[in-house]
């Protein structure tokens, strides 16, 4: 499972509650706009009504004073094509009845009771006032749809900067939160670039006091691992060093002593040392030869060919094998091996990789080196390897399934050095298009 990118989860975090903290602010605006219009119309209603109460009363009375007792109701009419009301009145008397209304008012009255202050009559909030005598009320309605439409339209003229400032916003997030967090992505670069071949101190120059001390704690460790690892490698270094002297006097005497025997128990005995030694002079130099992996000899700047180097090796794996021409070189034509290794390195890397197919093969069966532009493939014949234990072949001392002699160091030394020069190592039994044997196949970055 992938990890999750800090980065983007802060990103989507803080817009997200940037996005709902406007929401509940615009929603908390609404609630308070809705009461100020609220209250805005109903002061709109109340003047209104105060206005129209004298001119319509004046108006009535003017017409003759009639109490309009069995007559329909005056109707003003409405001067402008420009659209219906929202705002309309009755002017109704005590017992009612209504002698005077507005274009769009209702021909019923209102259910509004005729007593002074405000009240809700179906789609219609009104207002009520009546003469100081109490024989004539008007009554001024406006449409609750109109209330709603403005209120929605207030909202909507809140929402829409909101919706325009989402994207500045994100955008603004991510710039603070990729400015905020470079200092961790650089100290995280820092961390990935420690390897065995590179383990220097990686400081708190720069950092945020917040990182300084996981730098400090980082850089305790890789002391630690690089005391370890100096020590290690001084170790190994110096135990093959001096026991390849003692190794290579004892072998020189044990030789000379089994010329000096006849044929015997004694000489037997000789021989077993002789074997003992031998082996014991070629763990040294794998030990020699893992010391100088270990100190990551491998890595260089320039790309190197590598042909020439393959050719003599090859040659001195045919000297040193029983038959010498099972082994075979196939380098396609016009086919180089150029890459950026260390010349040595990868000699000791292909030389063990040659020991091994040689060990670990069948005795006469063929050995095929195969060069092409950016690898190098060993192949011997075999019984297949388990995947499990396939696995384990690059541990350091691990061995398969075999009784031939080895020290479990060969495939370990090829895989450090060709890690350290940026390729791989590919194990793979069986071998590419055989049912059997085994490879073991160097790449190189290209």
């Amino acid at each position: 499972m992938a990890a999750s990118s800090l980065t983007r989860r802060l990103i989507w975090t803080l817009t997200i509650a940037a996005v709902l903290l406007w929401i509940v602010a615009a929603l908390l605006a609404a609630n308070t706009l809705r009461t100020r219009l609220d209250d805005a119309f109903d002061g709109g209603l109340k003047e209104t009504a105060e206005r129209l109460l004298a001119l319509a009363v004046d108006t009535l009375r003017d017409d003759g004073d009639e109490s309009h007792h069995g007559h329909e109701a005056h109707e003003v009419p409405l001067y402008s094509d420009s659209g219906s009301e929202y705002i309309v009145y009755q002017v109704r008397l005590a017992d009612g009845s209504v002698v005077l209304r507005s274009h769009d008012a209702p021909d019923a009255p209102f259910a509004a009771p005729l007593v002074r202050g405000f009240a809700d009559s179906g789609p219609w909030r009104v207002y009520t006032i009546g003469t100081v005598p109490g024989d004539m009320f008007i009554q001024v309605a406006e449409a609750s749809q109109h209330r709603t439409d403005s209120l929605w339209s207030s909202v909507l003229s809140l929402l829409w900067p909101i919706a325009l400032l989402v994207p500045l916003s994100a955008f603004g997030i991510f710039l603070a939160v990729r400015s905020g967090l470079r200092p961790v992505r650089e100290f995280s670069r820092e961390i990935s670039a420690r390897h065995a071949s590179n383990l220097a101190p990686v400081g708190d120059a720069g950092l945020p006091s917040e990182l300084q001390p996981v730098a400090h704690a980082v850089d305790a460790l890789l002391g630690r691992v690089r005391a370890a690892l100096d020590a290690e490698r001084a170790f190994a270094a110096n135990s093959a060093h001096e026991l390849r002297t003692p190794i290579a006097g004892s072998l020189a005497q044990t030789q000379r002593l089994i010329a000096e025997l006849d044929d015997g128990p004694q000489r037997g005995r000789a021989e077993q040392v002789e074997l003992c030694l031998l082996r014991l002079r070629a763990l040294s130099d794998k030990l020699l030869q893992l010391s100088r992996a270990d100190a990551a000899i491998a890595a260089v700047a320039e790309p190197v060919d590598l042909l020439p180097a393959v050719r003599v090796l090859v040659e001195d794996a045919r000297r040193a094998d029983a038959a010498p021409d099972r082994i075979a070189l196939i380098i396609g034509e016009g086919v180089g091996l150029v890459a950026p290794i260390d010349i040595d390195a990868f000699g000791i890397a292909l030389r063990n990789l040659l020991e091994n197919a040689r060990l670990h093969g069948p005795a006469g069966e063929p050995i095929r080196v195969v060069v092409e532009p950016h690898s190098i493939e060993v192949t011997n014949a075999g019984p297949v390897v388990p995947a499990d234990k396939l696995a384990q072949l690059t541990t350091r001392f691990a061995r398969g399934d075999t009784e031939a002699q080895g020290s479990g160091l060969g495939l370990a030394i090829a895989d450090t050095i060709i890690r350290q020069a940026g390729g791989r190592l590919d194990l793979r039994s069986p071998a590419p298009s055989q049912p059997a044997g085994f490879s073991a196949r160097l790449v190189f970055p290209g």
